[in-house]
């Protein structure tokens, strides 16, 4: 069997799956629009269990809503039915995937669901199977034939379940209106939530880490206390704290350049003090503001680093790098 004929093969695979995805069009309704009801009048959360491709399937449904605001897990029927039901609380919803609606793990769940007064959604491919007929809402994927050579290894109803379980919980997401820093918060170790959830004063330096001088300090001075911390700025405080202002890298090279083109004695330039040509209102941020928001702030200023304060009184100092190392940008 040659490459042409792999590729066809595989092509078919995907066309029909693609189709049953297609197919789920047809099949919403006021079951879909009640599902979703249903979850959000419960107060708990929502239990999605499944046996076999199903159950996991199952997993990543539950795993997609409890990432999105909808609080969820995976419940194995199997493990239920020997102990595993006590995690169920009284508000709880159930969400039973099932392709024939006939598994029975599944369906010895039923009375003891009923028992604790739990609602039962079912994801079936078949409307007059016993789960179904059992279930307060149906979700049905009207699936009747696997793709592949032998149409028997879940193939094309899995990846119809995993497409409507996307679609409930892209629903319950907009009808939680839960937004992007919603996300973010719920997913801190990824490169959003580093966007949305880093704050500024988890990154700034801080303490001896600063480069401080007074505004009586000598440029000579106040360049070896900026080579010394290595952040290209030195800050200008008075002596209870209060920022006056900021020397930078870039203000030296300019102090340099109008040096050479008066020419001034290098000695008696490096003797005045900072405060003659310090920058007496730089870029000032919150130590609360998001490490993003003082990303794009740099980006526009074309500058490398900002002044963390508290009114006047001088908290911090943040580098782009220090953004650059922590993946906000």
């Amino acid at each position: 069997m040659d490459a042409s004929w792999r590729l066809e093969q595989a092509g078919k695979v995907l066309r029909e799956e693609a189709q049953a995805i297609l197919g789920l069009l047809e099949t919403l309704g006021s079951d879909f629009s009640d599902t979703v009801g249903t979850i959000l009048a419960r107060p708990g959360k929502v239990a999605v269990t499944g046996m076999g491709k199903s159950g996991h399937v199952a997993g990543k449904i539950a795993a997609t809503l409890a990432s999105t605001g909808t609080p969820a897990f995976f419940l194995h029927p199997g493990e239920a039915i020997h102990g595993d039901l006590g995690v169920l609380d009284d508000g709880d919803t159930m969400l039973a995937l099932s392709k024939s609606g006939e598994t029975q793990e599944i369906l010895d769940l039923i009375p003891l669901l009923r028992r604790l007064g739990i609602p039962i959604l079912a994801m079936v491919c078949d409307r007059e199977s016993t789960l179904a007929k059992e279930a307060d809402h149906v979700l049905c994927l009207n699936v009747d034939r696997e793709t592949g050579p032998l149409g028997l290894a879940p193939t094309s109803s899995t990846t119809a379940m995993l497409a409507m379980g996307d679609a409930l919980a892209m629903v319950l997401l907009e009808e939680r209106e839960f937004d992007v820093p919603d996300f973010a918060q719920l997913h801190p170790g990824g490169m959003l939530g580093r966007r949305f959830y880093l704050r500024v004063r988890e990154l700034m330096h801080v303490g001896d880490a600063l480069p401080v001088v007074g505004p009586e300090t000598s440029l000579r001075q106040a360049i070896m206390v900026m080579t010394a911390k290595k952040l290209g700025i030195a800050t200008v405080c008075s002596e209870n704290g209060d920022l006056m202002g900021i020397l930078t890298d870039g203000d030296l090279r300019r102090i340099l350049e109008q040096v050479a083109d008066t020419g001034a004695a290098e000695a008696a330039f490096l003797g005045t003090p900072v405060s003659r040509y310090m920058t007496t209102h730089p870029v000032v941020v919150s130590g609360d503001m998001l490490a993003s928001e003082a990303v794009a702030i740099m980006e526009t200023r074309k500058i490398s680093h900002l002044v963390v304060s508290s009114g006047v009184r001088l908290e911090g100092v943040l580098h782009f790098h220090d953004c650059l190392r922590a993946k906000v940008v």
